[in-house]
């Protein structure tokens, strides 16, 4: 009987153990600056081997309140993979006036998302990989001079610690250059660059969209159903 007990006790640890470890989000579905429950952000692009759209240049974005950063998400260090940019359009003329269209794919990245955002338990902070991250970019010439930049930022992620399949299906989001240099002085309240550059590009973030799922919850709604008919 002692040893039934012990073992009882025993089981009961194991699955308190388990059941901390597994850190999921609270509720899927999708989170938007629309809606109100997801912020915009600011994000900087390091320049870690010295000038644009090299490969190894690397992100570093967070939410913005209005007045503080990173209070409800994070995404960062993901870095240009080794293709680089990819051009798909260029009509940018003699004068040097027109668009390029650059497509680039990114490495790498974690992100992080607030216990207190809509996903959240009011516990446990939510973190994993970056699995994918591509970026079309839209950049403005004038005189054969960059004058503007407008991005569409994809990504997707996984959760860390999360028995339930939970997925970033996808998180998508537009960006509008704000500085670079020769574009005078650089302004404060930005996420810092990182890999050690002291020069990079500086972005806001707009009307980011983020969607979330988990396997085991959307098959424990099926089964529900399932069941629903033979009651």
């Amino acid at each position: 009987m002692k040893t039934l007990r012990m073992l009882s006790v025993l089981v009961l640890l194991l699955s308190v153990a388990s059941a901390a470890w597994a850190v999921c989000p609270n509720a899927v579905g999708t989170f938007s600056y629309l809606n109100g429950s997801l912020l915009g952000g600011r994000v900087s692009e390091a320049w870690c081997n010295g000038a644009p759209g090299q490969p190894g240049n690397t992100e570093n974005a967070m939410s913005w309140d209005g007045v503080a950063l990173g209070t409800q998400w994070k995404v960062w260090d993901q870095a240009v993979d080794a293709a680089g940019p990819q051009l798909l359009s260029d009509t940018v003329n003699g004068s040097g006036n027109g668009t390029r269209l650059y497509r680039t794919y990114y490495e790498g990245g974690q992100f992080w998302l607030s216990k207190d955002g809509a996903w959240g338990n009011g516990i446990d902070d939510l973190t994993g990989p970056i699995t994918s991250c591509v970026v079309d970019v839209t950049l403005t010439f004038i005189g054969g001079q960059i004058v503007g930049a407008n991005s569409n930022v994809n990504m997707t992620g996984s959760f860390d610690n999360c028995s339930s399949g939970c997925l970033i299906d996808y998180a998508i989001s537009n960006a509008a250059l704000v500085w670079m240099p020769g574009m005078g002085t650089m302004p404060g309240g930005f996420p810092s660059f990182l890999c050690g550059a002291t020069l990079g590009e500086l972005f806001n973030a707009c009307c980011p969209l983020l969607h979330i799922s988990c396997v085991v919850a959307d098959q424990d709604s099926e089964w529900g159903a399932v069941k629903s008919l033979y009651r």
